[in-house]
């Protein structure tokens, strides 16, 4: 890296962390470095790319630091993961307003959507390897479901810190979380809770936020009714019964895919197949899906 695009990183990273994106200028930024902004342009031709730039750059220095605190083999899986948590916290209390910047440009800006999009991909990724690593293979169909519980969590929490500034100490509250992950974790598998985010659904929505697209409400109709077959494979009942309703999930399938479904078939068939109790919170979320309730 030149001399002098190191200085506009370093500058954009003050800038951004400390003003957000909105009330930071490019002027701010040359006239910081000893530049032109004409100078500037030349290693970067907008605004968004610099900042593009700049959130790359705290990521990667957030995942390297992580990287190394699972390489240290004297620690604990909770240890490790303690840690990991405790570095998402001091991320967001050293850059105060990425959650804002995040939801602002997201919303605002197509041309930051994709990024965005592939940012959240790669943070549930590090979520996912990490629960992994704390609560072992064994948690399998579960992972997704915990992702999304743990984020969760954690989100509330930077909110009391960044804008409630609630004196939490972030040692503590990361046991806290970790513990508490621990503990719904045995739950679920105890009480054999039927996941809420199957894996080949959360498959394609993680591909599609790579490619900085919005999973499609055609790709997560097929996913459901995917997750509909794949389960009804597993039903305590007659193989009558799975015919009958493998038959019902085919002409479901065929009615969809029409141009113009009719809502009294789809419906009855809907209702066909939510008579299963372990198909229910599929069939709930295909009804939501095409808007039947």
């Amino acid at each position: 890296m030149s001399i002098i695009r190191q200085k506009i990183m370093e500058s954009a990273s003050r800038h951004f962390s400390l003003q957000g994106y909105a009330a930071t200028s490019i002027q701010e930024i040359a006239d910081d470095c000893g530049i032109a902004k004409g100078s500037l342009y030349k290693f970067f031709q907008s605004k968004e790319d610099l900042y593009v730039a700049f959130h790359d750059s705290q990521h990667i220095a957030l995942e390297t630091e992580i990287e190394s605190i699972r390489s240290d083999a004297s620690r604990s899986p909770r240890e490790v993961f303690i840690l990991e948590t405790e570095c998402h916290f001091k991320f967001f209390l050293n850059n105060k307003f990425v959650m804002h910047d995040i939801k602002e440009l997201k919303d605002s800006n197509g041309d930051f959507s994709p990024y965005f999009l592939r940012l959240r991909a790669s943070h549930l990724k590090f979520s996912k390897d990490g629960l992994t690593r704390l609560l072992g293979e064994d948690i399998g169909h579960y992972i997704w479901d915990l992702v999304m519980i743990y984020n969760g969590i954690v989100r509330e929490f930077i909110f009391l810190l960044l804008f409630e500034n609630k004196p939490l100490n972030v040692k503590e509250v990361a046991g806290y979380i970790v513990d508490r992950v621990e503990e719904m974790a045995a739950c679920l598998v105890q009480k054999k809770t039927k996941p809420i985010l199957q894996e080949a659904l959360m498959n394609e929505y993680m591909q599609c936020e790579m490619a900085g697209k919005k999973i499609s409400i055609a790709a997560y109709r097929t996913s459901l009714l995917d997750d509909l077959s794949s389960t009804l494979k597993e039903l305590p009942t007659t193989n009558f019964r799975k015919a009958e309703l493998s038959d019902a999930i085919a002409l479901l399938q065929g009615e969809l895919d029409n141009d113009k479904p009719k809502a009294v078939i789809v419906h009855a068939l809907l209702d066909f197949i939510g008579k299963e109790h372990e198909l229910q919170y599929i069939v709930k979320q295909l009804e939501r899906l095409v808007c039947l309730k």
